[in-house]
């Protein structure tokens, strides 16, 4: 075999594994559904049925804005997202929805998020209520969450 033929099957056998791995990931992400399990939690991860499901619970939602290669949305992720006192808190009071701010640029785009991790706090009836930019310890985030269910309805809790 020449040099030549040599390189022509070596390209050949790496463009052949290249679709082979876009084609797996693929099908492996449409078999995901419509929910993400993100630290203890899980999430819509369309943003439509969210808001259906909003309307229907009459509950404000919890939108996340993350992507898998950030470390800050990771450690927020195993640490607040994991943390019982956060899941009891954003699973009683709100519908919560994440999206990947690379697979779903345009979501992002429209809200104006251009960092993550990266959170908006939107009222029942679709009203932003509060932004959360940036990590935050899991202490100071359950405050947060807290002083913005005082401020939208004192007996939310």
């Amino acid at each position: 075999m020449t040099p030549t033929n040599k390189l022509i099957t070596i390209i050949i056998l790496g463009l052949a594994l290249f679709l082979a791995a876009n084609w797996i990931e693929a099908v492996i992400s449409k078999n995901e559904g419509d929910f993400i399990k993100l630290g203890g939690l899980s999430f819509h991860t369309s943003i439509d049925p969210g808001i259906n499901e909003s309307k229907n619970l009459s509950k404000p939602i919890f939108l996340y804005f993350r992507s898998e290669t950030c470390y800050w949305c990771i450690r927020f992720e195993e640490e607040a997202l994991s943390d019982k006192r956060v899941i009891d808190v954003l699973n009683k009071n709100f519908v919560l929805i994440s999206i990947d701010t690379f697979k779903q640029k345009n979501a992002a785009l429209n809200l104006n998020v251009r960092t993550t991790p990266y959170m908006i706090l939107f009222n029942k009836d679709g009203q932003e209520i509060s932004r959360v930019p940036g990590y935050l310890p899991t202490d100071e985030f359950l405050i947060k969450l807290n002083e913005i269910l005082e401020k939208t309805k004192p007996n939310y809790r």
